[in-house]
């Protein structure tokens, strides 16, 4: 008897390892450790959309944007529900070389926050290039060398043009030689810190929690084939305006691909800045722009009673991924991480925050109750 079990045991886990079982459910926060190193710049999203698909059970059913959005089908119908995650990091390109081998940038993008620049002064960065990621350091001058004049240029003016990066070369031929070119991408260098009590620290890592929230709650959808219709997609290009209107080039693209009935945006919010506003540790951020019925709304409040999971509000705040979509008359929620120190190199956020994203993702499109 027990060497029946054993073989049958044996069999299971082979059977798995081949693909011809579900996967089981997957850990948030250890899906955000695997594509957290991954860097996404706007319009270089390739890679982390492949990172992500390769994360996803078989069996899903997969399509692709000419943008490089990332798509997952949900149940046998058409989506009523679709919810989305924006792909893309902010970073910079390659303007330049110098004669003496160095590297300017400019930025395809608006900053995060105003000073952002600063924040690279003597940091790593990664570069991606056509012979693939390569390192660099934004170059810091001596500040004890320098006049009065020049140091308070640097701490409280500072232009991209005086930026720099290192990328050990002496001239521009060499730079060209290591496989460096005009417009290759640039992106923070990707660190990620457990810091007590839970909590993570990294460049860009709202953002990047989101995806993996998404792609742990594909995991769980994945194991119970729901019924009910939707669509999870993962946006490239959400931080460039479409010509003709203000909304994000991924939202508009994705909108008019799958044209849904109701929409969840899965983004990252500003948390501990006041008594009143969301706090990290506090669970996900329900956004809505406006008081008001809202049959999404009502369908994510009903999914976090039932699984007992603490829900923030948010009511004023606008998102320009969802202005596509409510342009449409979309029924349109955020789904906010709450994150600490947001739009800098070190944004914080707490693990059971983006397990708590996942699961009430999944609750929601299990319930059905946007059809």
């Amino acid at each position: 008897m027990k060497r029946k079990r054993s073989l049958w045991l044996c069999a299971v886990v082979l059977a798995a390892a081949a693909g011809w079982l579900p996967a089981q459910g997957k850990d948030a926060a250890a899906v955000l450790r695997e594509i957290f190193p991954i860097p996404a710049m706007t319009g270089n999203e390739e890679l982390l959309a492949e990172k992500i698909k390769g994360l996803l059970p078989q069996g899903l059913t997969f399509d692709r944007d000419n943008l490089g959005s990332l798509y997952v089908k949900i149940g046998p119908g058409a989506p009523a529900l679709a919810v989305l995650a924006p792909m893309d990091e902010f970073g910079y390109v390659v303007s330049g070389i110098t004669a003496e081998g160095y590297l300017t940038v400019d930025r395809p993008a608006p900053l995060p926050v105003p000073i952002y620049d600063s924040f690279l002064l003597g940091h790593p960065v990664i570069l991606s290039t056509r012979k693939g990621l390569r390192h660099g350091i934004v170059v810091q001058p001596s500040m004890h060398v320098l006049t009065k004049e020049r140091r308070e240029q640097l701490s409280n003016s500072l232009t991209l043009d005086m930026i720099f990066i290192d990328v050990g070369a002496r001239s521009e031929a060499e730079v060209r030689a290591k496989g460096f070119e005009i417009l290759d991408p640039v992106t923070p260098w990707p660190d990620l810190l457990a810091l007590a009590n839970g909590r993570l620290a990294g460049p860009g890592l709202g953002r990047k929690a989101a995806c993996a929230a998404l792609a742990a709650a594909a995991s769980d959808l994945a194991l119970e084939k729901p019924t009910a219709e939707g669509m999870l997609v993962w946006m490239a290009q959400t931080r460039l305006a479409a010509r003709g209107a203000r909304a994000p080039l991924g939202a508009v693209r994705a909108r008019n691909k799958i044209s849904p009935k109701a929409v969840v945006l899965l983004d990252a919010l500003a948390a501990d800045r006041g008594e009143k506003g969301p706090v990290l540790g506090g669970g996900p951020i329900l956004v809505t722009a406006k008081e008001g019925p809202s049959a999404v709304k009502e369908a994510v409040e009903a999914s976090a009673r039932e699984k007992g999971l603490a829900l923030q509000s948010f009511v004023g705040l606008e998102s320009s991924a969802l202005a596509a979509f409510a342009a449409a008359g979309t029924d349109a929620v955020v789904l906010a991480l709450p994150v600490k120190f947001a739009g800098t190199p070190s944004e914080v956020i707490e693990a059971k925050d983006v397990q708590a994203v996942a699961d009430l993702v999944a609750a929601v499109v299990k319930s059905g109750r946007i059809r």
